[in-house]
């Protein structure tokens, strides 16, 4: 399909449109992942938060904001929630007293490694659809539109 097709009446066909695609297998992952996370008294948010802190110890909560996909209201809510829980724990910052940086506690940690193996049993079952030719293939085909296509938050 050419971008200047200047059709009117030209339809999507959603099961060909990638981004449509895309944003389906992001939902289906993200609802999968909610159950998992769910039986153990975290919502989405807050996994997501949890897990970003976990990949890079001392993220400010602008740094997480950035590297998932929320805004700051709710990456607050969820790390205020996660402080309630005892899960993470604040430090501010040595260079600059307004910042404060988030880590995992030891119940955190424990709450995180203990989530990974059902976490990631959910793209386990791609694995039997996707060589792992294919995977990386993917991963570098979406980083790719990642940096291509604005981030507008």
């Amino acid at each position: 399909m050419e971008l200047s097709d200047a059709n009117p009446d030209r339809i999507l066909e959603l099961d060909r449109y990638w981004p449509y695609q895309i944003t389906v297998l992001a939902d289906r992952i993200a609802r999968r992942t909610a159950r998992i996370v769910k039986d153990h008294g975290l919502n989405l948010s807050q996994w997501r938060v949890l897990a970003a802190i976990a990949e890079s110890p001392g993220r400010t909560s602008v740094e997480v904001v950035t590297v998932t996909p929320m805004d700051k209201g709710i990456v607050s809510r969820a790390t205020k929630a996660l402080l309630t829980m005892g899960l993470i724990r604040r430090e501010a910052s040595q260079i600059d007293g307004r910042i404060s940086h988030l880590y995992l506690t030891e119940p955190g940690r424990r709450l995180y490694q203990s989530l990974i193996p059902d976490v990631e049993s959910i793209v386990l079952r791609s694995h039997t659809g996707l060589s792992a030719g294919k995977q990386q293939q993917l991963c570098e085909h979406l980083g790719d539109l990642l940096e291509v296509i604005p981030d507008l938050r």
